[in-house]
């Protein structure tokens, strides 16, 4: 299980990468997970990301971003497209080893052209 603390510290690591030179997040999305939903989790995003985030609770607590929309499981390209083609692809070649495992991972995730990611999006 993780803590507000450990996901802090991946925020940290996260938004350090996305924050050099010129800001690349445009909007920042997270679930309601409860450890995702602190008052020192959302201190930080508004911190680091102001009113670009998307989070359950975050404009009531903040004022800024955008709340987390009802029944929307669709939200993201990863839900909706990525993990089931990757699925479809690293275990269409049944993996018996964490070697294979990872192999296959890699693979899959380079068979995923530039042209479908952006249809896609």
């Amino acid at each position: 299980m993780i803590s507000s603390e450990r996901y802090i510290t991946i925020l940290v690591q996260f938004v350090s990468t996305q924050l050099e030179g010129r800001p690349r997040i445009k909007w920042f999305m997270q679930d309601g997970a409860r450890p995702h939903r602190t008052e020192k989790v959302f201190h930080f995003l508004d911190e680091y990301l102001g009113n670009r985030v998307v989070a359950l609770d975050y404009p009531k607590f903040t004022g800024t971003g955008m709340d987390w929309p009802p029944y929307s499981p669709d939200l993201t390209p990863c839900d909706y497209f990525l993990w089931g083609a990757l699925k479809d692809i690293v275990y269409g070649n049944h993996p018996s080893t964490l070697d294979e495992l990872e192999s296959a991972i890699c693979v899959a995730c380079n068979s995923i052209s530039a042209q479908t990611v952006k249809d896609v999006m």
